[in-house]
């Protein structure tokens, strides 16, 4: 079996039990003083990558539409702290008593929308600006994905707009107040490829009553586009929206609003051509039938990933009608077809997380290891369809693969066990198919980085990868200030920044002085770093809370 030079350049020291690494050098990416958090999704053979930012700094807050009388907002800020804020200074306690009383009216919108998530180059720290215009922003953006001719994938939530409403008069309201709204546009959820400032929107299969929605999530080289989208609505919902959506008592576009979750959801594979014309998706079903008596949206399929043979992969619902089984399980859609990845009937779930241009897929099954539920990853040979699970570090180790290169190396997070506890925690990965090695990739940095690799999100063909790290720096205030103790010295924090991982030519593994060696054996427990990759709602709870 031929070795990687991954791996040729990691044997030398496999058998130091103390040993980290300079196979990989590591390159911290632009710094982005806008946002608390970055997160890496994405890079291309050219280096170019992309990604996200979450915890807005000094987010552009509306004074003029704040109501001073609200109760949160009075219990939360001083007489003098509200009449410091309508002359416009605003410190930074007073700026998260604004943020959370807009957090905290998400429900009533005439209150100003709030977004915690822009889109970011990391290469240069630039915004991209996807679907929101305004300077202050009402959407939720992400860049998911890039190729080597700079083609991105960037999705978007829907923007908002304030628009004046009068309610029709009524016998107990003949002469109702206009109100300010802020109403979205079409679509509640939206995706583009995104080039420099070309942004062009996807196709929707189905748009009625409120715009529909799309979800891309990889674009390979030649531009097929997996991801899913709405494909038609639940009778029953519409039902439902003829008769509540009239426009007399709330814009018709904000009614729509609300009864989103009536969509049908299908995976779809878009195609752009050299024109940047792209054309209307190919639809794809689901692994199994409606079972009788059950609501047609329970029911979705989505692809997340397509290589340059158009095969995308992904999950879908699977159902066995005669044993009441409803669950999702890995899936690819090729052909018009979609077939199963593994055996539905063995797992508690699955998905397909990515294809590679040899037609080789990645993705995790779920089971239940002593009590645990447990991702074992899964390496799917789609042209002998070849089935295995390999090892990973332990049996009961969560192993998400989040993406795979050309050359059949895998990356994602799993868990690991340190020797000196009983505490879990992720790790970033890298797996080697061809030499079946599996390695942890902070055992693979120089001495001394100050940080922990909790995820790794792509690989290129230069075996360069994108990563997801927790490291401490300076906390800052909502304002987006250094936060100093009594003594003036800057209070640190832990936070997540996207580093690029590059290989170092004839790297050789450095012995380092390290207290205790990582033990990957089974001893349970619960993550704890990994709950610094949640929702960035938490983090902004946290922050807030300061």
């Amino acid at each position: 079996m031929r070795l990687s030079p991954v791996v040729l350049a990691l044997l030398p020291g496999l058998a130091a039990s103390s040993a980290y690494a300079a196979v990989y050098q590591v390159q911290e990416l632009a710094e982005i003083t806008t946002v608390r958090s970055q997160f890496g999704a994405a890079l291309n053979d050219n280096g170019d990558a992309v990604g996200s930012g979450s915890v807005i700094y000094n987010f552009p807050v509306d004074i003029s539409a704040i109501d001073f009388e609200n109760a949160s907002l009075v219990a939360a800020l001083t007489a003098e702290q509200i009449e410091q804020i309508k002359l416009g200074n605003i410190s930074a306690s007073s700026q998260v008593a604004l943020i959370n009383y807009l957090t905290a009216n998400t429900d009533n919108y005439q209150v100003q929308r709030y977004t915690d998530v822009m889109a970011f180059n990391l290469v240069t720290g630039d915004q991209v600006k996807i679907r929101e215009q305004a300077a202050a922003p009402t959407s939720r953006e992400y860049l998911y994905d890039i190729n080597n001719t700079g083609h991105a994938i960037g999705v978007a939530t829907a923007t908002y707009r304030q628009q004046s409403f009068t309610p029709e008069a009524t016998e107990a309201e003949p002469s109702p107040a206009t109100v300010n709204l802020w109403v979205p546009d079409a679509a509640y959820l939206k995706s583009y490829v995104v080039n420099g400032n070309s942004v062009t929107a996807l196709p929707i299969p189905f748009e009625d009553f409120g715009g529909g929605f799309s979800s891309a999530n990889k674009i390979s080289e030649n531009n097929y586009i997996a991801g899913s989208g709405s494909v038609s609505m639940m009778e029953s919902v519409v039902d439902s929206i003829e008769t509540a959506c009239t426009g007399k008592t709330r814009p018709v576009a904000l009614c729509y609003d609300q009864y989103k979750s009536g969509y049908i959801e299908r995976a779809l594979v878009w195609k752009m051509n050299e024109a940047g014309q792209i054309s209307a998706p190919v639809q794809y079903g689901i692994l199994g039938p409606v079972i009788e008596n059950t609501t047609e949206n329970l029911y979705s399929s989505r692809a997340l990933s397509v290589n340059n043979n158009g095969i995308a992969v992904g999950y879908s619902s699977y159902t066995n009608e005669e044993r009441r089984i409803f669950v999702a399980h890995a899936s690819v859609f090729h052909e018009g077809e979609v077939s199963a990845v593994v055996d539905p009937l063995e797992w508690n779930s699955s998905f397909a997380a990515d294809i590679n241009n040899e037609n080789i897929i990645i993705g995790a099954a779920s089971t239940t290891f002593n009590g645990l539920p447990t991702n074992r990853l899964f390496v799917f040979d789609y042209n002998t369809k070849t089935l295995t699970f390999p090892n990973g570090f332990f049996n009961s180790s969560d192993t998400i693969p989040k993406a795979i290169n050309d050359n059949s190396m895998v990356v994602g997070s799993a868990d690991i066990l340190p020797a000196d506890g009983t505490t879990r925690r992720k790790v970033a990965f890298l797996f080697d198919i061809e030499a079946n090695s599996f390695t942890d990739l902070n055992t693979l940095l120089p001495c001394g980085t100050a940080f922990n690799l909790v995820e790794a999100k792509d690989i290129n063909n230069n075996n360069e990868i994108i990563a997801n790290a927790v490291m401490s720096v300076e906390q800052r205030d909502a304002k987006g200030d250094v936060v100093k103790d009594s003594a003036g010295n800057p209070v640190m924090e832990n936070v997540t920044r996207a580093v690029k991982l590059t290989p170092v030519p004839n790297g050789t593994i450095d012995s380092c002085q390290v207290e205790e060696e990582q033990s990957y054996e089974r001893k349970g427990g619960s993550s704890t770093w990994y709950s610094l990759l949640l929702l960035p709602l938490v983090w902004l709870r946290r922050r807030l809370s300061q």
